[in-house]
């Protein structure tokens, strides 16, 4: 999504439906999935970068991928988000079969960052006290 400023993913999508979340096929739309080339090399290779911000974002995905994410999760959000839309759309692109994992992830991990500012998993610790 376009933001005023016309930086594309800037916004999270305001098209999500209850029907993409349940068949995320559209997740691989180029409207909701960043192509591979436009997302930043830290959050393609994270583990290398050096990049603590990128690196703490795909353990988010990766947690979410392998284990789910638990009920006690909060997500920050940043100025200007609205967090279900964020995080909608952040289940589209996780979800969809169109793309290949590494793409996938690499997204969720940048537009994940640009959108929120942190999160935990017990609600105790607020956005600045995210490492």
């Amino acid at each position: 999504m376009t933001d005023p400023t016309g930086e594309k993913f800037a916004l999270p999508s305001t098209t999500i439906t209850q029907r993409d979340l349940v068949f995320p096929a559209r997740g691989a739309n180029p409207d909701l999935l960043p192509a591979y080339a436009v997302i930043p090399e830290q959050y393609r290779k994270p583990e290398s970068s050096g990049d603590p911000d990128a690196l703490k974002w795909a353990t988010f995905q990766t947690l979410w991928f392998f284990h789910g994410l638990p009920a006690t999760l909060q997500l920050y959000a940043r100025p200007g988000i609205n967090p279900r839309q964020a995080f909608d759309h952040l289940r589209v692109v996780h979800g969809c079969y169109g793309s290949r994992h590494e793409h996938k992830a690499a997204a969720v991990a940048w537009l994940a960052s640009r959108w929120f500012s942190g999160y935990d998993f017990d609600g105790a610790a607020g956005p600045d006290d995210i490492p």
